[in-house]
């Protein structure tokens, strides 16, 4: 069974050549396990070429029910070449008993020439008809859900425009001021000035002349 950390970095060899896509490089280990499982599952051969064959077979079966589940091409493309770089490096390192361990590069290499003399790096994930017809009803689903929601939104919007033209509609209602009405004060009284009577002065003036 491979190493996990000897099959990173053998993804980091492959994704430094553009072989695997970085983006999903997260999920690589996800294909290293399932694989190690499965092996272990069925038992290995003496023959690496027939774990080989019987190691691609349960790769590209959960691969296509990964499709089936709506992962995209790209994706399964990568995962299928991880896969395949995983068996390649189980089948050198079978034929390599002798090699010490210790030698990861040595064999990491060799894995990487065995790969590409296969063409593996141009790999491409295929959809089958079973794949296709799934795959279609998803989308299928997925663009009736997309036309509900579209449908959903412009209903709202159509209300919102209504209530809008109503509000623009209606007579505003003119607000009635109350007038203060100012308080008279009271007038105030004038100070008459006391006029002395012309008949007190006559009689002075006549006293006088006396």
């Amino acid at each position: 069974m491979a190493d996990s950390a000897i099959v990173q970095k053998l993804d980091s060899k492959l994704i430094e050549d553009g072989i695997l896509d970085r983006a999903f490089e997260e999920d690589y280990s996800l294909v290293h396990h399932k694989l190690n499982d499965e092996i272990r599952k069925t038992g290995k051969s003496a023959q690496p070429e027939q774990n080989f064959e019987l190691g691609e077979k349960i790769l590209r079966e959960w691969l296509h029910g990964l499709a089936r589940q709506g992962a995209s091409q790209e994706k399964l493309t990568s995962y299928l070449r991880c896969g395949l770089a995983h068996l390649s490096y189980d089948s050198i390192e079978s034929a390599n008993e002798g090699l010490e361990t210790s030698d990861i590069d040595e064999l990491i290499g060799r894995t990487l020439v065995s790969f590409k003399n296969r063409d593996f790096e141009r790999s491409f994930f295929r959809l089958n008809d079973g794949d296709k017809t799934v795959v279609q009803k998803v989308a299928a689903k997925k663009k009736a859900a997309t036309k509900k929601a579209a449908k959903k939104k412009a209903a709202k919007k159509k209300v919102a425009k209504k209530k809008a033209a109503k509000k623009k509609a209606a007579p505003k209602k003119k607000k009635t001021v109350k007038k203060k009405v100012a308080k008279k004060k009271p007038a105030s009284k004038k100070k008459v000035a006391k006029k002395k009577s012309p008949k007190k002065k006559s009689a002075k003036k006549k006293a006088k002349k006396k």
